[in-house]
């Protein structure tokens, strides 16, 4: 590699490496703000469908690697209200934060006014 190389590639990491490092940390700043499903609403929602159970179909493979926290839900797959029984026994939420449950093929989704994904949650219909 020529001195001009070197020198090139320092350049870019000076320039670099400041911007991602800031682009970590607001990453873990918003994580620490994340306000996924509590204890108590994942309890909640366990009893329920334990004791109403509903039929569901397992979410493909691709699908479940695209459900990641910040990301909006990938396209393709129908989400379902959840039924008005188990949403009057959740515990409202924090006042002005709009959330919206919903169960997306065997998970349970909460997203956030945008329609980004704070919380998933696996198992929940006894698969």
């Amino acid at each position: 590699m020529s001195r001009f190389s070197k020198s090139l590639v320092a350049l870019v990491a000076l320039l670099l490496v400041p911007a991602l490092l800031q682009a970590q940390g607001n990453d873990r700043r918003s994580r620490d703000d994340y306000r996924g499903f509590t204890s108590m609403e994942l309890n909640l929602i366990k009893v329920y469908f334990a004791d109403h159970p509903i039929e569901v179909k397992p979410l493909p493979p691709g699908i479940v690697k695209r459900l990641e926290w910040g990301k909006p839900l990938p396209p393709g797959i129908a989400k379902r209200q959840l039924p008005p029984a188990l949403v009057q026994q959740l515990p409202p939420r924090d006042p002005g934060a709009e959330f919206e449950v919903t169960i997306f093929g065997d998970r349970i989704v909460l997203l956030e006014a945008r329609g980004l994904i704070v919380d998933v949650l696996e198992g929940v219909f006894g698969g």
